[in-house]
C-alpha cells in the first residue's frame, strides 16, 4: 500500500526558510556544492504548513490536508505536494489524491510513487482504462520492478480495488508479453473469476519468464488444489522447499495444504523443521502452533506452547490457548488450571470458562464460589455472570438451583431482560407454565417487539398444543421483525404442523433446516416428512444429524415414537 512519507514537515519548513542563508563561510563553502533551488516560501504559506504540522499532531489529518493542498498549489514544490497527494490517498479522497498526482507528475515525470499514487486513484475511482495508461507509462520508466511492487500492493487494497489493479496489469500482456508480473497479474485475475485453468496457464508463463517469482511458485499450488490436484499441488510445495530451505512462505503454505488434505504427520515434521530452523523468531512460533492447534495436531502444537511459556512470551495468550487444547482433549483440570493462570484482558472470559469446567467436573461449590467472587469484582456484570451461571446448572440437571439462582438475580434487577428470559426458559424445564408465560409477558410489555420472547411464548404454547390461534399470533409477530430467523421458522412450522397443515409446515421447517440444521429443528422436520410420505427423506435427515450427533434424543426418541429405522 502506499504509505505516508517520513519527511517531516519542519524540514519542509527549514528547507524554505534556507533561501535567506546568513552570509557565512560555512555557508558559501555548501553553496559551492550543486543543489536544486530552494523554494522561497512566503509568510502565509510557512503559516499553512505550521498549521498543517499542528493538525497532524493532533491526528486531524483532514485538517493537514486541507493546508497541504493550499501550499501544493501555491509553492509547486515537489516534496509538498507528494505529502498531499499521498495524504489524500491514505484519507481516500481519491479525487483530490488523482489530480495532486497529476500535479507531482507535471513536477516529476517519472517519480514512481506519483506514478503509484495516480493509478492505485484511477482504480478506486473505477477507472481502468485511465488507470492502464499511468501503468503502461510505468513500465517505460521503471520496468519489471515497478510492476513487482505495484502488483504486491493489491494486497493493501480492498477485494474491488484488488480485482480492478489487476485486471488493469493484465490488460498489458499483449503490449509487454515478455513481463511476468504481468503474466502473474493475468493469472491472480483468472483466479479471482475462478477460472482457475486459464489462470494455471498464465503463471506458467509467468514463471517461464521468471522462474524464481516467488508469488507465482506458491499461486500455481493453490491453482493445481483448485483444480482438484492435490498430489501435485503437494508434490510441488514439497519441491519449493527443499529448494529453498531457508524460505518461510513455501513451508509454511506446504505445512497449510498438508493440514488441510489430512496429511498432519507430515505437517508435524514440517513444523518441528520450522520452528527448529527459525528458533529465535518467537512471533512465528506461536503462528505456527495455533496453526497445528487449529488443524487437529493437539499434541505438536502444545509442546511449542509450552516451549513459548517457558520463554514468557505472551504468557497469557499461551495459556488461553493451553487451556483450549487441553480441553479439546478432554483434560478438563488441566485445562481449568490454565484458565484461572490467565491474566490481563481475557481474565474475566477464562474463569467464566473455568467455572463452566469445574461444574462440568462435578465441582458445584469450587464453580459457585469462583462465580461468586467474580459477580462481587464486577458488579456491573452481575446480572450476565448470573445468567451464565443458572445455563450452566441447568445444563448439568439442576434446573431448580438455576431456578433460586435467577430468583436471587431477580430480586436485586427486576427489569432485566435476560434474567427473565432465562427465567422462563428454566420454568418450561420445570413445567412450570404460569411462570414462563409471566416472565415472557413481562418482557413483552415492555418492548412488544422483543422477536425473542415472541418466539419462545408462540413456540411453547405450539409445542403443548395449546392455545394454538394465540400462538400464531405471537409467532406471526415475530416472523414480521425476523422473517429469516431459524429458530422462529422452525417455531412457525411446527405450528402449522399441530394444526394440520402439512404442506405449510413442511416448507417452514425445511427453510429453518437449511439455515440451522440442529437435531431438534432435524427431528420436527423429518415428523412432518414422515407424516407427509417422505420416508426416505426423512431418513436421510435422521442419518445425516446422526453422524454429528449419534446420542441424540431429539432423533432417537422421534425414530422410537413412529416405530421408524434407519
Amino acid at each position: 500500500m502506499i504509505r505516508l512519507p517520513v519527511l517531516p514537515l519542519c524540514a519542509l519548513l527549514l528547507a524554505g526558510c534556507a533561501s535567506h542563508p546568513a552570509a557565512t563561510d560555512s555557508t558559501a563553502s555548501a553553496a559551492a556544492a550543486p543543489t536544486a533551488p530552494a523554494i522561497d516560501y512566503d509568510g502565509a504559506t510557512l503559516s499553512n504548513l505550521l498549521v498543517a504540522e499542528v493538525a497532524a499532531q493532533r491526528q486531524a489529518l483532514d485538517v493537514t490536508l486541507g493546508y497541504y493542498s493550499q501550499a501544493a498549489s501555491s509553492t509547486h514544490d515537489p516534496k509538498v505536494v507528494s505529502q498531499a497527494a499521498q495524504l489524500a490517498y491514505y484519507l481516500e479522497d481519491y479525487p483530490q489524491a488523482l489530480a495532486l498526482s497529476q500535479q507531482w507528475l507535471t513536477l516529476q515525470p517519472d517519480n514512481e510513487e506519483a506514478l503509484d499514487v495516480a493509478i492505485l486513484s484511477q482504480i478506486s475511482l473505477k477507472n481502468p482504462d485511465a488507470a492502464a495508461s499511468y501503468l503502461d507509462r510505468l513500465m517505460s520508466t521503471q520496468g519489471q520492478d515497478g510492476l513487482i511492487r505495484l502488483v504486491s500492493q493489491a494486497q493493501g487494497l480492498g477485494t474491488d480495488g484488488n480485482l480492478q489493479l489487476v485486471k488493469a496489469l493484465a490488460q498489458l500482456t499483449d503490449r509487454y508479453p515478455d513481463q511476468a508480473p504481468l503474466w502473474y497479474a493475468r493469472a491472480l485475475y483468472e483466479q479471482q473469476q475462478e477460472n482457475y485453468q486459464a489462470a494455471l496457464e498464465a503463471d506458467e508463463k509467468a514463471l517461464d519468464k521468471m522462474p524464481d517469482h516467488e508469488d507465482a511458485l506458491l499461486l500455481k499450488a493453490q491453482l493445481l488444489y483448485s483444480l482438484g490436484e492435490s498430489k501435485k499441488a503437494l508434490r510441488h510445495l514439497k519441491k519449493l522447499v527443499r529448494k529453498y530451505p531457508d524460505a518461510r512462505r513455501p513451508r509454511i503454505s506446504y505445512i497449510r495444504m498438508l493440514l488441510a488434505s489430512g496429511g498432519t504427520g507430515e505437517a508435524e515434521k514440517q513444523l518441528n523443521a520450522m520452528a527448529s530452523r527459525f528458533p529465535d523468531d518467537l512471533d512465528l512460533q506461536f503462528s505456527l502452533a495455533l496453526l497445528a492447534l487449529e488443524a487437529g495436531a493437539d499434541a505438536n502444537a502444545e509442546a511449542q506452547l509450552k516451549t513459548l511459556l517457558a520463554k514468557d512470551y505472551r504468557p497469557d495468550d499461551v495459556r488461553l490457548y493451553l487451556a483450549q487444547a487441553a480441553e479439546q482433549r478432554g483434560d478438563l483440570a488441566a485445562a481449568t488450571d490454565y484458565y484461572l493462570q490467565v491474566q490481563g484482558p481475557h481474565q474475566l472470559r477464562a474463569q467464566v470458562q473455568a467455572a463452566r469446567l469445574l461444574y462440568q467436573q462435578g465441582q458445584t461449590a469450587k464453580a459457585h464460589a469462583q462465580l461468586a467472587a467474580l459477580r462481587a469484582r464486577h458488579p456491573e456484570l452481575a446480572p450476565g455472570l448470573l445468567v451464565s451461571e443458572a445455563e450452566m446448572r441447568n445444563s448439568h440437571d439442576d434446573p431448580q438451583g438455576a431456578m433460586a439462582l435467577l430468583n436471587e438475580g431477580l430480586s436485586q434487577y427486576p427489569d432485566n431482560t435476560d434474567l427473565r428470559y432465562s427465567r422462563a426458559m428454566v420454568a418450561e424445564k420445570l413445567d412450570n407454565l404460569p411462570l414462563l408465560e409471566a416472565d415472557l409477558k413481562h418482557i413483552l410489555k415492555a418492548n412488544p417487539d422483543d422477536a425473542s420472547a415472541l418466539n419462545a411464548l408462540g413456540y411453547t404454547l405450539a409445542d403443548r398444543n395449546l392455545r394454538l390461534p394465540e400462538a400464531e399470533d405471537y409467532l406471526r409477530q415475530a416472523l414480521a421483525l425476523r422473517p429469516r430467523d431459524p429458530a422462529i421458522l422452525d417455531s412457525m412450522g411446527w405450528l402449522l404442523y399441530r394444526q394440520g397443515k402439512l404442506d405449510e409446515a413442511r416448507d417452514y421447517l425445511r427453510r429453518a433446516y437449511e439455515k440451522f440444521p440442529d437435531p431438534e429443528v432435524a427431528a420436527h422436520y423429518s415428523e412432518v416428512l414422515w407424516k407427509v410420505g417422505a420416508q426416505n427423506q426423512a431418513r436421510q435427515v435422521w442419518r445425516d444429524t446422526l453422524q454429528t450427533n449419534p446420542d441424540s434424543p431429539y432423533i432417537t426418541d422421534l425414530m422410537q415414537r413412529l416405530g421408524a429405522q434407519l
